[in-house]
């Protein structure tokens, strides 16, 4: 294994790491900002307030994050398999 081949294996490794951090921190930002705005739900019926403003805000904002997070997973789960696929067909050449 050559010197440029070490370096380009370092260097796809950290992408990898840096990838698996991205998706799982946006999965942890989508499931802590759930939560905080379930919160809000559940005190605002608690203290017999008018939950209007934070049910209008969860109905926007949790499928909102949801999907930014799904997007974000299954282009990574995708540029997985494509470079899988590339490096399974530059093995057998």
């Amino acid at each position: 294994m050559s010197m440029n081949e070490q370096n380009q294996s370092t260097t796809n490794k950290l992408i990898l790491i840096a990838q698996i951090i991205s998706v799982a921190l946006i999965w942890v930002f989508v499931a802590g900002i759930s939560v905080w705005i379930v919160n809000l739900l559940l005190l605002s019926l608690e203290l017999h307030d008018v939950p209007g403003a934070s049910v209008g805000i969860s109905i926007v904002a949790i499928p909102v994050f949801l999907s930014l997070a799904g997007v974000l997973t299954y282009v990574f789960v995708g540029l997985q398999k494509e470079n899988s696929r590339l490096s399974k067909t530059s093995e057998k050449t």
